[in-house]
């Protein structure tokens, strides 16, 4: 429990650190890693596959394996100096091996790869929750996966990486409505 509040604390100290105004000066973005390309297309592949299996029905069994595919590319992203890293002074968790360090806007786009995380890890806690047996709550499932599409832009345009060929998915819509003649 004193392990989960310090890492919620942590949480908490980042988002508001992210919330103080920058410098009115700012550097010139510096050139991503070629890899990101390669991992952005990735994630945005197992995105897609994540909403195809979740909606219009969930199939749990086929979209539980992605979760972890999907913090596997952030980690990725991480590592090859497309992302910065999440810091984790104090938490007992193995630090990931970085290729690349990130030079980009941090203030920016740290807070984003942590809502990424936080999305990611919401969705995977209500696909294992139906997974144990209940049924998954479509209109939850519909919730997270847009804020987690929305995360994933934000961390497009805030993080400075590459769109993906074809874009990121799209949610199904609601059926048209039919018209009368």
């Amino acid at each position: 429990m004193k392990k989960t509040i310090t890492a919620l604390s942590l949480v908490a100290a980042l988002f508001t650190a992210s919330t103080i105004p920058a410098a009115s000066a700012t550097p010139a973005a510096p050139e991503l890693p070629a890899a990101c390309a390669g991992i952005v297309t990735d994630l945005a592949g197992k995105l897609t596959k994540v909403v195809s299996s979740l909606l219009p029905l969930p199939n749990v069994g086929a979209v539980t394996p992605l979760i972890g595919d999907l913090l596997g590319l952030v980690t990725a992203l991480q590592s090859s100096g497309c992302l910065p890293a999440v810091p984790t002074s104090g938490l007992p968790v193995p630090v990931p091996v970085k290729g690349v360090e990130y030079a980009g806007p941090v203030d920016q786009c740290l807070p984003v790869v942590l809502n990424l995380i936080s999305s990611i890890a919401g969705l995977g806690g209500t696909i294992l929750g139906a997974a144990s047996g209940g049924l998954p709550d479509v209109g939850k499932i519909t919730g997270i996966l847009t804020t987690l599409l929305k995360t994933v832009t934000d961390l497009l345009s805030k993080c400075g990486l590459p769109a993906p060929p074809g874009g990121l998915p799209a949610l199904p819509g609601l059926p048209l409505p039919v018209e009368h003649s």
